[in-house]
């Protein structure tokens, strides 16, 4: 149900990231600047944690470079960590290398599905994100760099898409996104997304009551609806979609919701917000 447009929305936005330095090439410059910070004409919008960054880097607070902050928090409010989810394009390497190791375990080794988690407790994998999160500000204020910017993955990600565009080459960042991607098909499958990306953990905290997210029917489940687990088995955060759909690891990616309705059984899991 989900899926296709799910896909889709990741696709365009890989192309956009590849798109934006080739108009700029030809002197187009109605988009410009990559995922750290991108400009629509004149509105600017920039990754939270690229402004969190460059305010203690500077020491000081700059309205009008928080207020390029302002979209991307609008649209958590309404939609929650759906740029993860839906857009991320490290989030597509990610899915990428998640098909590619379910793949081989199913032909070379016999067992289905992408392997287990590093870290299967959401408690950790949050814990490591938010210290990630504040080390790497309280490091920036310390010293004055903005240091989370050299290991954002979906900003190096659009980075070397331009510099490749441009340039025809690709920077030193690219060996860290290479080892990442490596990770994520051998040894720790999602590691990055769950355990430490500083933008998912940041864009998680902003959450009204109304925000969209992943419920159930049953107001306290202690268990999944069918005895396949299915919604667990699909959610690439290792949630229990049917108890943890408001953990701040959901990405609202659907997953969870797809693969419910794909069963019979009381309990289905839907996504609610707005109205609530």
């Amino acid at each position: 149900m989900y899926g296709p447009y799910r896909r889709a929305a990741q696709t365009g936005t890989f192309i956009v990231m590849f798109l934006i330095p080739v108009l700029n090439l030809y002197e187009i410059y109605t988009l410009t600047g990559t995922f750290y910070a991108i400009n629509i004409g004149r509105l600017g919008i920039a990754d939270p944690v690229v402004i969190l960054q460059a305010i203690f880097a500077a020491g000081e607070l700059s309205v009008p470079l928080a207020s390029a902050a302002l979209f991307p928090v609008a649209l958590a409010l309404a939609f929650g960590r759906v740029w993860c989810g839906w857009m991320c394009p490290y989030h597509l390497l990610a899915d990428v290398a998640s098909w590619t190791r379910g793949l081989f375990r199913a032909k070379i080794i016999g067992k289905t599905g992408a392997g287990s988690l590093p870290v299967t407790s959401s408690f950790t994998a949050n814990a490591g994100r938010f210290g990630f999160l504040v080390l790497g500000t309280a490091f920036a204020g310390a010293i004055g760099i903005p240091v989370l910017n050299y290991v954002n993955a979906p900003g190096i990600v659009s980075t070397e898409a331009m510099i490749f565009v441009k340039e025809r080459a690709l920077s030193i960042e690219f060996v860290f996104l290479a080892v990442l991607v490596i990770l994520e098909l051998t040894l720790a499958p999602r590691f990055w997304c769950r355990l430490f990306c500083p933008t998912g953990a940041l864009l998680s905290l902003f959450r009204m009551r109304v925000t969209l997210r992943v419920a159930t029917t049953i107001p306290t489940p202690r268990s999944a609806c069918c005895r396949e687990k299915r919604c667990t088995e699909v959610c690439p955060m290792g949630l229990e979609a049917f108890r943890e759909g408001s953990d701040l690891l959901c990405t609202n990616c659907g997953r969870c919701v797809d693969a419910c309705a794909s069963v019979q059984g009381p309990g289905r899991l839907r996504f609610t917000g707005f109205r609530t």
